[in-house]
């Protein structure tokens, strides 16, 4: 086994443990755990049963839980097999260990801090198959104060803390959206070029192969920045609204089939912007939430599913209580509950528009209900994501003219309670159009974006992993 832990700049991942857990689950046998002194490392780990889909957690303990001991550290493996055959050679096992409660800055074998090999702001992050993260496009202001479109690629691994280049963008793209695709490849779509001439949206979308090293072009119906895209269980993908030429609202939808490599035509119009997109019911449907048609918000929660060979309406969509647009939206304590939260109550831009501090719990079913939700903190353009034990992490996002720091945990109530807001120590630099992503692991990876005070802009280039505290 290899115990990675981040130290980098801040305090070492095991600098307040006396105790190590290491517990090992799967499907298909009970867990197995030991605690052993910190001193003593892997030196004892259990003995797990052969198998496929075993998952390593190693958590760091300030006492043994029964003397009163609060978790400080935690990581978690891929899964991996153990053989049946005592011949076979046994898995090396790697787990990356980080403070709970804390942002830590991933280091290298070295010990040196990584950050982005280019600052950007309105990029894509994607969790791959093999649990990097794919890190593409967006925007950097430069000194100058001027904005320029990025075209470059990187990927981070969150095991071994390492960034690395990947062939270039065949053209700069930001506000784009990408979707990872049945074997692991990337869609990026559509999103914008700022350039001399003002800024252009983008009409072409790439496929990426990372693993490959490769790319092919996809020619979309119409070009658009600021829309959303979502996939459901067939690898068809669904894109919705944006922008377009002119800064005008685009209507027309378009589908892209991941299995034929073709783009295919949406009768239906779906004139928005600002509003979000998700798969519901295991993927069979995909919600279009909020949004602006550009002179009035609009209320209709809709429903896609894909018959006779493209995306159709389908069901009686229910109605938001509180329109909004640039709202983040999530499963909320399970897959089947969508948590629509923040965003802003104008239908053009956020400058003057009243904040909202709600959120709205939309529920697909055979009747859609949509519920009032947690109150949050008031900012729009926030990102927010879903963790493995249901809980939602929001972060950033903005208040007016500036980036607003915030960051909270909301914690789905049990049996009929109501859920419940936590405030949590902000990073040191507020955000906005920066990157949220859940990694395998269950910690949070936050990437770059702009810092904006309401004198000074600033695109960032840091990296973030923030592992959350366990509910248990």
């Amino acid at each position: 086994m290899n115990l990675l832990p981040q130290i980098c700049a801040t305090r070492p991942a095991l600098g307040r443990t006396r105790y190590l857990r290491f517990r090992v689950t799967a499907p298909d046998m009970e867990p197995v755990e030991r605690y052993v002194p910190v001193e003593q490392g892997t030196a004892e780990l259990p003995i797990v049963p052969p198998g496929k889909g075993r998952v390593l957690e190693v958590r760091g303990y300030t006492d043994l839980p029964r003397a009163g001991g609060r978790v400080v550290a935690l990581g978690r493996s891929r899964a991996f097999e153990v053989p049946a055959s005592a011949g076979d050679a046994r898995p090396t096992v790697s787990v990356a260990i980080r403070q709970v409660d804390t942002y830590t800055y991933p280091s290298t074998a070295q010990g040196a801090c990584e950050s982005l090999a280019e600052p950007r702001a309105a990029h894509t992050a994607t969790l791959l198959e093999d649990g990097r993260v794919l890190l593409a496009g967006g925007y950097r202001t430069g000194s100058d104060g001027v904005d320029s479109t990025v075209s470059s690629a990187e990927l981070f691994d969150p095991m071994t803390g390492a960034v690395t280049r990947v062939p270039a963008l065949e053209s700069p793209r930001a506000f784009h959206t990408a979707t990872r695709l049945p074997g692991g490849k990337v869609l990026l779509a559509g999103g914008e070029v700022r350039t001399v001439e003002g800024v252009l949206p983008v009409r072409s979308a790439r496929v990426l192969d990372v693993a490959q090293g490769t790319s092919t072009e996809v020619e979309l119906a119409v070009a658009r920045s600021h829309h959303a895209a979502a996939m459901d269980a067939g690898g068809r993908v669904l894109f919705v609204g944006g922008v377009g030429a002119g800064g005008e609202v685009v209507a027309r939808a378009e589908g892209y089939d991941a299995s034929t490599g073709q783009v295919f035509s949406v009768s239906t119009p779906v004139p928005r912007v600002g509003m979000a997109a998700m798969p519901v019911q295991d993927g069979r449907r995909i919600a279009v939430v909020g949004g602006s048609d550009g002179a009035e918000l609009r209320p209709e929660v809709l429903f896609f599913s894909f018959e006779g060979g493209s995306f159709v309406p389908v069901g009686e969509g229910a109605r938001l209580r509180e329109p909004r647009r640039d709202a983040a939206l999530v499963p909320f304590g399970g897959p089947e509950r969508l948590l629509y939260v923040g965003g802003h109550a104008s239908p053009g831009g956020v400058e003057d528009a009243r904040l909202l501090a709600s959120s709205e719990l939309v529920s697909p079913g055979a009747e859609t209900q949509v519920s009032p939700g947690p109150q949050v903190f008031a900012r729009s353009g926030l990102c927010a994501v879903a963790l493995p034990d249901g809980r939602v992490m929001t972060l950033g996002g903005v208040r007016g003219p500036v980036s607003d720091p915030h960051v909270e945990l909301l914690v789905p109530g049990r049996d009929g309670a109501a859920p419940a807001l936590l405030g949590l120590t902000p990073p040191a630099q507020p955000r906005h159009h920066h990157s949220c992503t859940v990694l395998e692991d269950g910690s949070v990876l936050i990437a770059g974006g702009q810092s904006e005070d309401g004198s000074q802009r600033t695109t960032l280039d840091d990296l973030l992993v923030y592992t959350p505290v366990p509910l248990d």
